[in-house]
């Protein structure tokens, strides 16, 4: 059993994490903004402010339905391109992280968005996250070229097992998440290879 407190800890830090570096670009375009002249030329400023509140939005509209209350009411559509909006944030200009959806319900969204969060992870030059339902389960999968962060694997197996991940536990705040929203459900959690699949 996860317990509350420690939950609502790391998913705090992880989220805190994810956001900070472009609420802190955001502040220092205004910093500059404010201390410029009606001469100046903003067009990077402005680039800056507008790449970042996209990033920002993007992220939180992801992390509200991951790990908000559940929206019963969202549709298969929104989920998907909420999904895909945020796998854009991830990675850099040359390691991108793209997103391949084949789902066909939309009650399936608290299940598949915390595991592909913490599938994407492991990826540690970009790639793919490869998200399908089937009649009996839903496979997340991390597909790259080069082999997925050993680390982040052998942490996923040891919190999988039950026991404490080795490094930073914030870091694994979308698993403890989907274990805990798991619990009690006989719905089973495991990794097989470069998946990790919810269901039998």
């Amino acid at each position: 059993m996860i317990d509350n407190v420690f939950l609502s800890e790391v998913v705090a830090t992880r989220l805190s994490h994810d956001i900070i570096g472009n609420v802190g670009a955001v502040a220092n375009a205004m910093e500059l903004l404010n201390d410029s002249s009606a001469d100046d030329d903003n067009s990077d400023v402005f680039k800056i402010l507008n790449y970042s509140s996209d990033v920002l939005t993007k992220r939180m509209k992801f992390f509200r339905l991951c790990f908000g209350l559940n929206n019963s009411s969202a549709k298969l559509e929104d989920i998907e391109q909420i999904i895909k909006d945020y796998f854009t944030t991830l990675g850099t200009t040359k390691n991108k992280i793209k997103v391949d959806l084949e789902i066909s319900s939309p009650q399936v969204y608290k299940l598949i968005m915390p595991a592909a969060m913490m599938m994407a992870d492991t990826l540690p030059k970009g790639g793919k996250i490869a998200i399908k339902q089937t009649e009996h389960n839903l496979m997340i999968a991390a597909v790259s070229e080069v082999p997925l962060d050993e680390n982040k694997i052998k942490n996923i197996d040891l919190i999988l097992e039950g026991k404490e991940a080795t490094d930073n536990q914030s870091v694994y705040a979308p698993l403890y998440y989907l274990l805990n929203y798991l619990e009690g459900s006989r719905v089973p959690l495991k990794r097989l290879g470069n998946s990790l699949m919810i269901g039998d």
